[in-house]
């Protein structure tokens, strides 16, 4: 454990770029100094967080392809040595459920291992974001766990990357007397360039080309998927929660739900998207086959890059915008055929209070976009 005489705790953030990292920064940047003394961020790509403050050191990266002795020897040129708090959002997209589950069973096993190295007896706590994929949802039929999902569920059959990260983390926690968080978000609401889950982004610019078009903001997925309810979670709800849980002795050396807390369907937060970027409200004309998508966006997109560079260049934004934009999750997250619901009573008992308005958090991240120049004003 950390000496009382360390001036403020120190924030590791590994996958400091991605949606849940950059969030995390902002969090522990709005904190005294004198509770958090440094936030040490490593990504593999240079840093895309434009807060300035001092206390943030950045180390570029790619823990795949470094040593363990490499990573450590930049760590250890950060004042690694200092560390308390360990925040884990690393992730590797594979098609294959085995080559999923080792990669980023490697990327989890090579942070912990450095952080070992270099920090050792001094951390305090490690905290592992997984998500609503621990339930089964990205399996389907028997794999999905009964509604609403508890952190007590027992596991599906089969290889789930999240339960190697789980046991990990619980092992080296066992192993280095440290203690562990583990939180389950859901769909994340944030910004980031090049996040692999990345809807917000997908849906500012997909909206944007409608606009431009001249054509209504079409629901791109199925009347299913526009009426189940699914969990949203906000970057930055995570990123408070995930402080409060690593932080707070009660909470200590468990798993976690976390979301928004409000009900979500975009039957109900669409009309809200239109409003928000000037359309007029358009009823929705879905197929007859009730899990058939009315535009299948991964398709759809692609087309209309031409477009986005012209609309760019006009507007004197981010033309590689385009780039960072992730159709294929964004059709997975439209064409959800059954509810995605998790249980918070968990967090509630232990004192979490706060719930907010998923619509509120889109609008929010839409003019963050707008102030990165990503969208047009």
């Amino acid at each position: 454990m950390a000496s009382s005489s360390n001036p403020g705790k120190v924030a590791c953030i590994w996958g400091a770029n991605g949606i849940s990292g950059m969030a995390m920064i902002e969090i522990i940047a709005q904190q005294p100094r004198n509770e958090w003394s440094k936030i040490i961020s490593i990504s593999r790509r240079p840093i895309l967080s434009d807060i300035k403050d001092d206390r943030i050191h950045f180390i570029s990266i790619d823990i795949m392809k470094a040593s363990i002795d490499e990573i450590a020897s930049e760590l250890s040129a950060a004042d690694g040595q200092k560390i308390t708090h360990m925040f884990h959002y690393t992730y590797i997209e594979k098609a294959d459920d085995n080559e999923l589950d080792q990669v980023n069973k490697a990327l989890l096993q090579k942070a912990l291992d450095a952080t070992k190295k270099v920090a050792g007896k001094n951390v305090q706590c490690v905290m592992l974001q997984t998500g609503y994929k621990y339930y089964g949802v990205h399996k389907g039929g028997k794999h999905v766990a009964p509604l609403p999902f508890t952190e007590d569920t027992p596991r599906h059959e089969g290889v789930n990357f999240y339960y190697t990260q789980e046991d990990l983390i619980k092992e080296y926690a066992q192993q280095n007397h440290w203690n562990y968080v583990i939180t389950r978000p859901n769909v994340i609401i944030g910004v980031s360039k090049g996040n692999f889950m990345n809807f917000v982004l997908s849906l500012a610019i997909y909206a944007v080309i409608q606009k431009e078009k001249g054509e209504p903001l079409i629901y791109p997925g199925s009347e299913t998927g526009w009426n189940v309810i699914v969990d949203h979670s906000s970057s930055w709800i995570n990123a408070r929660f995930q402080l409060w849980s690593s932080t707070n002795q009660k909470t200590l050396n468990q798993a976690f739900n976390i979301h928004n807390g409000d009900e979500f369907r975009f039957r109900n937060i669409w009309p809200k998207i239109e409003k928000y970027f000037g359309f007029a409200h358009h009823e929705q004309k879905f197929p007859a086959d009730k899990n058939a998508p009315q535009l299948i966006i991964s398709e759809y997109m692609p087309k209309q890059k031409e477009l986005w560079h012209q609309i760019a260049k006009h507007n004197n934004i981010d033309e590689s915008a385009f780039e960072y934009s992730t159709w294929t999750f964004m059709d997975a997250i439209v064409n959800i055929p059954f509810d995605v619901a998790a249980d918070l009573s968990k967090a509630r008992k232990f004192g979490w209070t706060t719930k907010i308005d998923s619509a509120d958090c889109f609008i929010e991240c839409f003019d963050k976009l707008k102030k990165m120049k990503i969208i047009p004003n």
